[in-house]
């Protein structure tokens, strides 16, 4: 028996079907949400420690060091990731991806021109910048920003309502900000509204290639 001819609607029914199916690809920047998002949660906690002289021999002076050492690590590790992150995932063309990848690289560019300034002022200054204080409600709008809007294009609740989380605690932070609690409120927002997303969003990545 003879197979039926796929007429023009069908073609236009699948072709349909792809592009929605590309809309709506999980985002697959998790791995990068967790790895900077852990890394700045425990660089809060620590400059907090610090700043209220909890670990025996580290002074103020150290926090620069300690900064110093997050651009280093965090930069290498993100360096490790792009390594091996599979270069054939499905959705990578996605709307939501694309707009994802450019906006975190331009956020991520300016959190790293704006600490790397800090700390050189610190360094040449002898002593840590008040710029790492306001440091905290920049970093945060931007994960605000970037979680909003990737969230928005990803159909993702989740996403979006961590953003929201963020930009509120914008208004913590600049409550904070004559207050070594200032850095808590930093490493809650890293740890809830980055650093689980990113996990969140790992556990959703396709796994196969197509």
């Amino acid at each position: 028996m003879a197979q039926p001819t796929p007429t023009l609607h069908d073609d236009l029914s699948y072709l349909r079907d792809l592009a929605e199916g590309g809309q709506n690809a999980p985002l697959l920047g998790g791995r990068f949400y967790a790895w900077w998002g852990g890394l700045a949660t425990l660089g809060y906690i620590g400059h907090f420690l610090i700043a209220e002289r909890l670990v025996a021999g580290l002074q103020p002076v150290h926090i620069n060091w300690l900064w110093g050492g997050f651009m280093v690590v965090g930069l290498a590790g993100f360096a490790l990731l792009m390594l091996t992150f599979p270069k054939s995932k499905p959705g990578q063309s996605s709307a939501g991806n694309r707009v994802s990848q450019t906006l975190w690289m331009a956020g991520g560019l300016a959190m790293l021109a704006f600490f790397a300034g800090v700390i050189v002022r610190s360094f040449l200054n002898g002593e840590a910048s008040v710029g790492f204080v306001w440091s905290v409600p920049l970093v945060l709008t931007i994960y605000g920003i970037g979680q909003i809007t990737t969230g928005h294009m990803a159909k993702s609740g989740a996403l979006e309502f961590a953003g929201w989380a963020a930009l509120v605690a914008v208004g913590f932070a600049a409550l904070f900000s004559q207050s070594n609690a200032i850095w808590l409120v930093g490493a809650a927002a890293a740890f809830f509204a980055v650093f689980v997303p990113g996990v969140l969003l790992m556990l959703r990545e396709p796994r196969n290639v197509v």
